[in-house]
């Protein structure tokens, strides 16, 4: 793709089409879907007789191997995107997580609950727990996990009488 970004190369493709080479960022992974979708958009106005080209474009296997990764990486994109979303909660997080290690099971390294990147399980797991109504499931870990999320089920006499705010600062 770099070499498309030559003065030379990327007149000759503007001639052809408007759309741009794309380069690989490398703090953000979503560019190299980026970056290999937009080679197989730009690869039918590629010219065969183009020798300067023909030098740097991928074998017709190289190709091939590319247009696997794109399709997986294509679920992972999808999958990216959605947890992106606002109204997304942990249990839904979970859900989308499972299904992508049931496609690329490689990922369970990152990606199970229990997984050495998950800061703190017992919570992710007790939080998904409670999300799904499984509350009486919730393990002694997960219980202390999430103990300070704990709400009383009815404010006390001696609280309804503070100002609301007194409630949040603890005076």
């Amino acid at each position: 793709m770099k070499h498309l970004r030559t003065i030379k190369q990327a007149a000759k493709l503007r001639l052809k089409t408007l759309l741009k080479p794309k380069l690989r960022q490398e703090m953000r992974w979503w560019s190299t879907y980026s970056m290999l979708a937009r080679y197989f958009e730009l690869c039918e106005f590629h010219s065969a007789d183009d020798e300067d080209l023909a030098d740097v474009l991928p074998t017709p296997a190289v190709h091939r191997k590319l247009k696997a990764l794109k399709e997986q990486l294509s679920d992972v994109e999808s999958v990216s995107k959605t947890l992106q979303c606002d109204a997304l909660n942990l249990l839904d997080a979970r859900d989308l997580l499972d299904g992508l290690l049931e496609i690329q099971p490689s990922f369970s390294n990152y990606l199970e609950p229990n997984a050495d990147i998950v800061h703190s399980p017992d919570f992710e797991s007790g939080v998904v727990k409670v999300l799904s109504g499984q509350v009486k499931r919730l393990s002694r870990g997960e219980r202390s996990a999430l103990q300070p999320l704990k709400m009383a089920a009815k404010p006390s006499a001696q609280h309804r009488s503070r100002p609301r705010w007194a409630l949040l600062t603890g005076f």
